[in-house]
This record gives structure tokens, sequence and C-alpha cells, in this order.
């Protein structure tokens, strides 16, 4: 989210609930009066976690959106005071963040060329756990000079986002020019996603665009369960919005509900690479007996470069007994409910016989016990 740098205010630099913002921003600068962050998270929607946390700038209970207040600055010249100063505070807050979170930073991309919130980004040193997120209301015409300068910021461990990708200035030049490692797509394209074919064409394509660019997507503005499940049938990666956490003062975790729908989708979209186990290999049945004292429960049988089948231990016999029964393979990009669904298909004699894994060039990578295929949907 931008810090509403386009909000007007009234003549006189008073809100419509009578706050004099003017008022407010000088004492804020000159240190009588404080600017808080709340942080809204972002979510990882594969694993169902928060990664980061967008700060977002709160200046008094007479309003809730910082616009007026940045707008004010502006109008009275101290704008790159007050961005450097919220900026400041957002580095201030990695070192009370979650492990493994991230900090990101609302900056005008004008003002990271020179004066205070450049001075501040070198007087932090090490950027890491930064994401200094560029709001998209204006139009920089020296781009070759921002990517030297955020090339900098990457070099001290900080990041970059593009915010709302669709609107403003923030369009396909600017990502080819700036290449952020994150891209935030508008969320005047997420709302109604899941009604609108267009909207979701054009997450589809930014998605795909952003990932050969070497970014990630990011979608802002999601507020509607059908709206999350659109975009995880999209595969975006990382998202936020009310549904997945309001800005609080305070690191928040994402809400049970939304939680519990993701760590479903999560379980439903695992591969069964990550499920696979190796097991011995033999050539014949009678090597079963050689592999040691400590029987397998499973081998593959594969005689001169040829699959035959998988052998099963006989648990209630004596020795290396077992049974061998005939193979089915399966990709390992295969989702386990995909595979599930193959093993059910088979004819019932055959219904709960492993399944073999192989990678892109056919061989065999591991074996698939059915029970296991269950546990990991569980």
């Amino acid at each position: 989210m931008t810090p509403a740098s386009l909000t007007a205010v009234p003549s006189g630099g008073r809100t419509s609930r009578g706050v004099d913002v003017q008022l407010d921003v000088k004492k804020v600068l000159a240190g009588m009066a404080d600017v808080r962050l709340a942080y809204q998270p972002v979510v990882d929607l594969s694993r169902g976690t928060v990664v980061g946390y967008e700060a977002l700038a709160r200046f008094s209970t007479g309003q809730r959106g910082p616009g007026p207040w940045f707008a004010a600055a502006e109008e009275s010249g101290r704008r790159a005071d007050l961005e450097a100063l919220v900026l400041q505070q957002a580095l201030d807050a990695r070192a009370s963040a979650p492990p493994s979170t991230f900090v990101a930073a609302n900056v005008s991309p004008r003002l990271v060329l020179d004066g205070p919130v450049w001075s501040t980004l070198v007087a932090a040193g090490d950027l890491t756990g930064l994401v200094l997120e560029l709001t998209e209301h204006e139009y920089v015409e020296n781009l070759p000079r921002l990517r030297r300068r955020l090339d900098t910021v990457r070099e001290h461990g900080g990041i970059l986002a593009l915010d709302d990708v669709g609107a403003g200035w923030s369009g396909l030049r600017q990502v080819v020019e700036l290449r952020p490692e994150i891209v935030k797509i508008d969320r005047s394209l997420v709302s109604r996603l899941h009604d609108d074919p267009a909207r979701a064409a054009v997450a589809e394509l930014l998605g795909a665009f952003t990932e050969r660019v070497g970014g990630t997507l990011l979608a802002e503005g999601v507020e509607q369960i059908e709206e999350l499940t659109a975009l995880l049938h999209l595969e975006v990666h990382l998202a936020q919005g009310y549904l997945l956490g309001r800005p609080q003062f305070g690191w928040s975790t994402v809400p049970a509900e939304v939680a519990a729908l993701l760590a479903t989708r999560s379980r439903e979209e695992r591969q069964v690479g990550s499920v696979a186990r190796p097991v011995p290999v033999v050539p014949n049945l009678a090597a079963v007996g050689f592999l040691g004292e400590e029987l397998p429960d499973m081998a593959l049988v594969v005689r001169k470069g040829v699959l035959q089948g998988v052998w099963v231990r006989n648990h209630c016999g004596i020795g290396p007994s077992g049974w061998l029964r005939p193979l089915t393979t399966v990709p390992d990009t295969t989702t386990v409910r995909a595979a599930l669904c193959r093993a059910m298909e088979r004819p019932l004699s055959h219904r709960m016989d492993p399944m073999a894994c192989v990678d892109e060039s056919g061989v065999v990578t591991g074996v698939l016990a059915v029970d296991a295929l269950v546990g990991a949907m569980l």
C-alpha cells in the first residue's frame, strides 16, 4: 500500500474531522509528537505462514489513513523528512520482528535519489530484512540513476518491491528496468478476481512475466475467501489484505480459518517426490535373501535395466519370503491427491500395492506406499 500521496487536504490543512494536519506534521518532525507504525502481514500462500510485514504510518486517532499527513508534508516541502522519519522507524522495527520475516517500508521513488531518505538508508548500513517498497503515483524519468541507487540497496542486503503494478507509474517498463524482487499487483485487479475472467487473465500473465524477470508476485487487497481461492488457483505466491490480517500495532499471525484453508490446499498440492522413500534394488527375487540380516519391507526388481515390479515382504513368513507385485509409476511432480486417485483406480486386487515415483527421465527415485500417501493428506 502507498502512503496515499494523492489524498487531498482541505484548504487550511485540516481533514474533514477537523484535525490540523499541518500542525501535526510540524510536531512530529520536531519530536513533539509521535508517529506510530502499524504492521500488516504478508503471507506465503504455499506455506500458510507470515513472511513479512508492511509498515504503515499512523499519526493520530482523528484519521486512520496516513494520506492527509503526507499530503500536508508535501505541501510544506517536508515530504522527504517525513518519509525518512517513518523509514527509520521501519528500520528499527527489524530488531523486534519475528524471525525470518521482513519489514517493508513505503518510499517515493524520487526521494530515493537524494536527501534525507537516501541518507537514512546509507546511515543504516546493513539493510538485511528491509523491503524498500516504491510507491506508484509518480513517474521517474531517470530510471538508470534510480536503478543504480537500488543496486546499492541490494548490495547491503535490502530488496525491492514495486507497489500497485497495473496502476499509476508502475508499468511493465519499470518492472523490466528495476527488476524488483517483489511485484505487487494493484488491488483493483485483485478485487472480484474470481468473478472476472479478464482480471484473472491479467493476474496470470503478470505472474508469469514477473517470474521470467526473477521476481515474485504479491496480491494486495485480498478481502474475500473467493479472491484467495482464485489466487491459489493461479499459483500466486504472496498476498496481503484484510482477509489475511489487518494492520496492527504488533506482529500478527494468519487468522485460524484462513490458515486452515491454506493448510488443506498445501496438503492437496504436495508433490509425491516429498513422500517417496528409497528402497533396495535387486536383479531377481533370489537376490532378496542377500540384502542382509535386516530385510527391507520392499525392494525393486530390475532385470537388465527393465523394471520387473516391486517385492513386498511377507511379515508372517520365515526368511526372505514375499510377493512380486506389478508396479504403477507416477511422475515425482504428481500431487499426493492425484496419486491417491490413481491408486484407487486400479483393480481391487492391486489397489493397495506400492507405486513407483519416477523423475523426468523415467528413473525410479523411490517407492510410494499407499498408507504414506494417505498420511500425507491428513
